[in-house]
């Protein structure tokens, strides 16, 4: 007899075209007892080493954490639906279509992109349940976190409401009006919780005219040759591959200085310190920094 897991874990897996099939806790398909998941709490480095050609041993001449195939296993609790369960796990399980793994497990919800590996719906009576068996391969084999963590470096610090604020008089009808200061201290230390580096996505505003706005990442930058004017928008993306440079949603990879080093725009674990600057007008200007920490384990 089959055993299924009564816990809390919850797997919701969405197609490229955002329909949705559920697997676990109180849904229609429940995950396997024995080996419902495998490959969700391991990760594999694979090591390169050079053998020393007289003494003993040798060097570690390199590591790479490559793709993980991941499976789940799960039977259908429905017995008096096999034929129509059956259907609607066939429509959605396509080999082309790109998939996001969502498993909330231990209460922490994680998530992946993934293509789809092997199928396999068992052929069964049709009075028992009807297994199946899903396993996706993550090209990228960490978990990301669910929210998209993000700082504006140029803050706005509330203050008070002073009701007061009408010919320097208060008293009745005066309206309440809220202060804030923008603190432009262009530096600020942005902590890293995850298990491993992470990459970001930068946002430059122009509140008025900044020429040449450069982005400093635990010293290491990028510089845009350009004079933004008010309102305008440059976004960099370094999680991209290879990583993107947008203005008002164009592209202008072509106007970064050649100094740029856009291969070590990382966030490391632990704390990172995260500043900008111009050439000119560096105090009418907000960067806003987007990212995602990442897990080897759910």
């Amino acid at each position: 007899m089959l055993k299924l897991v009564k816990y809390d874990t919850l797997i919701r897996l969405v197609r490229d075209d955002k329909e949705e099939f559920l697997i676990g806790a109180n849904q229609d398909w429940q995950l396997l007892k024995n080996g419902g998941l495998d490959g969700f709490g391991e990760i594999k480095n694979t090591l390169t080493f050079i053998d020393n050609a007289v003494m003993d041993g040798g060097t570690f001449s390199g590591m790479h954490i490559g793709k993980v195939d991941r499976t789940i296993k799960c039977a259908c609790v429905l017995l008096n639906e096999n034929d129509v369960m059956r259907q609607k796990a066939s429509q959605f399980f396509k080999p082309k279509s790109d998939y996001k793994v969502y498993i909330t497990y231990c209460g922490r919800t994680r998530w992946a992109e993934a293509k789809l590996y092997k199928f396999d719906l068992a052929t069964i009576n049709p009075r028992d349940l009807m297994k199946m068996t899903i396993t996706f391969t993550f090209a990228n084999p960490y978990w990301k976190s669910v929210d998209n963590f993000g700082r504006d470096i140029a803050e706005v610090t509330p203050l008070f409401g002073f009701p007061w604020l009408i010919n320097g008089k208060g008293g009745k009808g005066a309206k309440g009006l809220t202060a804030g200061i923008f603190n432009f201290a262009k530096v600020v230390v942005l902590e890293n919780t995850g298990d491993t580096e992470t990459r970001c996505k930068a946002v430059i505003r122009a509140d008025g005219v900044v020429v040449n706005p450069k982005l400093i990442i635990n010293g290491e930058y990028v510089r845009v040759i350009d004079t933004m004017q008010p309102n305008e928008t440059i976004e960099l993306d370094f999680e991209a591959l290879p990583p993107t440079v947008k203005k008002n949603g164009q592209n202008y990879i072509g106007h970064c200085d050649r100094t740029s080093a856009f291969d070590e725009m990382i966030l490391n674990v632990g704390d990172n310190t995260i500043q900008y600057t111009a050439d000119d007008g560096s105090d009418k200007m907000s960067v806003s920094i987007y990212y995602s920490k990442l897990y080897g384990v759910i």
